[in-house]
C-alpha cells in the first residue's frame, strides 16, 4: 500500500518551476527543469488556480465542494490522490501547516 505524504493539514502550492497557460477549458503547463508538458481538465484547472496561494488540503477540499456537487469523503479522497500525483511529478510544493 502506498504511503501518503499529504494530509488535510498539509499546505500545498504551485511549484515555482511550472509555467502555465489556459487553453479553452484546460490548463497546459510545462516544467522548466524537466521540460515536460502537462494538461489539466476543468477541475484540475480549478485546483491549480486555487493553489496560486499556499492552501491547506482541507481548504482546497472546501473550495472545491463549494464549486462542485460532491460529498466530503469522496472529494477529500480524490483531492489527496490528485495532489499526490502532482507532488510526485514536482508540479506542486508541499509543507506542513504552522499549527500542525
Amino acid at each position: 500500500m502506498k504511503k501518503h505524504t499529504l494530509f488535510p493539514h498539509s499546505m500545498v502550492r504551485q511549484s515555482r518551476d511550472i509555467i502555465a497557460s489556459d487553453i479553452d477549458d484546460e490548463k497546459v503547463m510545462m516544467s522548466l527543469s524537466k521540460g515536460h508538458y502537462y494538461g489539466l481538465d476543468s477541475i484540475g484547472r480549478s485546483v491549480w488556480d486555487i493553489l496560486e496561494k499556499p492552501t491547506s488540503v482541507s481548504g482546497l477540499v472546501d473550495a472545491l465542494r463549494r464549486e462542485y456537487d460532491v460529498d466530503p469523503e469522496t472529494c477529500e479522497k480524490d483531492v489527496l490522490a490528485f495532489l499526490e500525483n502532482l507532488h510526485a511529478d514536482g508540479i506542486i510544493e508541499v509543507g506542513e501547516s504552522p499549527s500542525a
